[in-house]
């Protein structure tokens, strides 16, 4: 496993403190990430279909954390667009019990900000294959 050393960085400071918060989280054993073609919004009484969702609290014991990107050529035209809801969707884990408003102002900032090599880092996290359920 690499060191948080020895992964990417762009030079701005508070840049790669949050892709080193991100890359934390990501190797935990407690956080799965999965695509699915379909991915509707199980808040949404209208059962919109959303970007991708996180859902924390699943699992044994209650204590991991579920992130589900849609896989859909509609959604996301290609990986790197997945990338992208990848940062919003690990924003709510790191920037935990913020509002959404502000998760989509760090994830437009962080979008930017990330050299493209953070971001191909970061698309070597997301499955190759879709998840049935």
């Amino acid at each position: 496993m690499i060191s948080l050393r020895e992964v990417p960085l762009s030079g701005d400071d508070w840049v790669d403190w949050t892709f080193k918060q991100f890359v934390f989280f990501l190797r935990k054993e407690t956080l799965a990430i999965k695509r699915k073609k379909k991915l509707l919004d199980p808040d949404n009484p209208h059962r919109r279909v959303i970007r991708g969702l996180m859902q924390p609290q699943v699992g044994p014991g209650g204590h991991g954390i579920e992130i589900t990107i849609n896989s859909s050529k509609s959604i996301h035209c290609n990986r790197d667009k997945e990338a992208e809801t990848l940062i919003h969707e690990v924003s709510h884990v790191v920037f935990y019990k913020t509002w959404e408003r502000f998760i989509g102002q760090a994830e437009s900032i962080l979008i930017r900000r990330f050299t493209q090599e953070q971001k191909d880092f970061l698309k070597s996290f997301l499955p190759r294959s879709e998840s049935k359920n």
